[in-house]
């Protein structure tokens, strides 16, 4: 586990003889060597309700299968599908000891109403008889609707899919079409250290599968944490990437960051304001260097023979007002992006709100924001180009659709949470 930091300053605009210092933790990880892979034992939870009858089906159900294939011989994977009613179609198995798990998942069909917290119920179930301690532990929920019987209160669900996490079962949930519920699906994710991801057209299936299963063969560490503890000339201003986080006795805030993947790093951007005449410890004033923040790192890291452990590391952060402001293309970029994810959200509240023009406006705005910035052009075009072509749609259409809503809140909930990658993946293109 690799950490790097970035640091920015300016004078603060709102606090004279201050300083705001923008700091950009790059975690990296890498994957242990191939005769050490991570053992996986998942849980494939199919959505099988009469809304997925259809083409929704198939291709879910091919993509599913090709994952099934891509696994090791070792690796444990169950299948369960629902509507009103619950199905074990294949309980825990490798696939020597299944020879018809595909067959079993080929033959799915469509039934009635949505019954989602019985599938990822049975899921966390399945997967909990074969844990393993040194492996990942996965639910992968899939659905293109509401959850109608069962348990369909959000905060419970999310409560639920915390307590799995806490046990070392994750949970990823795929949405499927315009009906699903996106902050439902995302929650439980977010609650549950799992990734959360967008099938908008039936092509994407297969991409979204092989996504995930990249990423848990690429997983370098899990339950990362960051504790950020602001020293005393420095207050926290805010947190521009957006974890579940609590804040401890002691006023130390801890973001859950979850599973670090070798093919991308995790990443938290913060503002800390340093006063630097008058601050909190006056006899701070005569140094060169201000101590701003104590940042540690935790997580549990795979290691080389395949064992488990976890690590800790410390990394002070300090800030030199005698330096004159300072900029990082790296913070800029990272900042920058992060911006106009912001910019999606509001225009998501907006547009719920049936100001279609206010919510065009605002991804225009974003627009100027990301062209006036230092970011190089390879990595702004295609923002900007996507940002515009989303305010023209919704204009011509005098609406938000909810293909529109669900493409704007999926990727800002990406960017927020640093998968860039999974980002890159989900574009407007037409």
């Amino acid at each position: 586990m690799k950490t790097s930091l970035f640091v920015q300053s300016h004078p603060s605009p709102d606090l004279a003889g201050a300083h705001v210092v923008r700091v950009l933790l790059r975690i990296e990880g890498e994957t242990p060597a191939r005769e050490h892979r991570v053992p996986l034992n998942l849980s494939l939870v199919l959505d099988r309700s009469g809304s997925m009858s259809g083409g929704k089906l198939e291709a879910v159900k091919r993509a599913a299968r090709d994952l099934v294939r891509r696994l090791h011989p070792d690796d444990r994977v169950s299948v369960v599908a629902f509507d009103d009613a619950v199905v074990t179609l294949a309980p825990p198995s490798t696939s020597a000891q299944r020879p018809d798990l595909i067959d079993q998942l080929m033959g799915i069909y469509p039934g009635g109403t949505t019954n989602l917290s019985g599938g990822w119920l049975q899921g966390r179930a399945l997967t909990q008889t074969h844990l393993d301690p040194k492996g990942v532990n996965r639910v992968i929920l899939l659905t293109d609707g509401l959850a109608n019987v069962g348990i369909t209160d959000g905060p419970r669900l999310r409560q639920l899919c915390s307590q799995a996490l806490e046990g070392r079962i994750s949970t990823t949930t795929v949405g499927v079409g315009a009906g699903y519920d996106e902050e439902l699906l995302f929650g439980m994710a977010d609650a549950g250290g799992g990734g959360s991801h967008y099938i908008e057209r039936l092509t994407d299936a297969g991409g979204v599968f092989e996504e995930e299963l990249e990423g848990l063969l690429s997983i370098a560490a899990q339950n990362l944490t960051v504790r950020v503890q602001p020293r005393d000339a420095a207050e926290l201003s805010v947190v521009h990437h957006s974890y579940p986080a609590r804040t401890e006795a002691d006023g130390t805030l801890s973001l859950a960051i979850g599973d670090l993947y070798a093919r991308e790093p995790g990443e938290v951007l913060a503002d800390f304001v340093v006063r630097t005449n008058g601050g909190a410890q006056l006899d701070l004033i005569d140094q060169a260097a201000r101590p701003v923040v104590d940042l540690v790192v935790e997580a549990d890291v795979w290691t080389e023979d395949g064992g488990l452990e976890r690590r800790r590391i410390s990394l002070p952060v300090t800030f030199d007002p005698e330096a004159g402001a300072e900029t990082h293309p790296e913070v800029e970029r990272v900042y920058t992006l992060l911006r106009a994810a912001d910019a999606r959200r509001r225009a998501v509240e907006m547009g719920d709100r049936g100001d279609v023009k206010g919510a065009a406006r605002t991804l225009r705005e974003a627009v100027a924001g990301v062209a006036n910035s230092s970011v190089a052009r390879d990595v702004a075009a295609p923002e900007m180009d996507e940002l515009e072509l989303l305010a023209s749609q919704m204009e011509a259409q005098g609406e938000m659709t909810a293909e529109d809503r669900k493409f704007l809140y999926t990727k800002q909930q990406m960017y927020s949470k640093g998968r860039r990658s999974a980002g890159r993946r989900l574009r407007r293109d037409r």
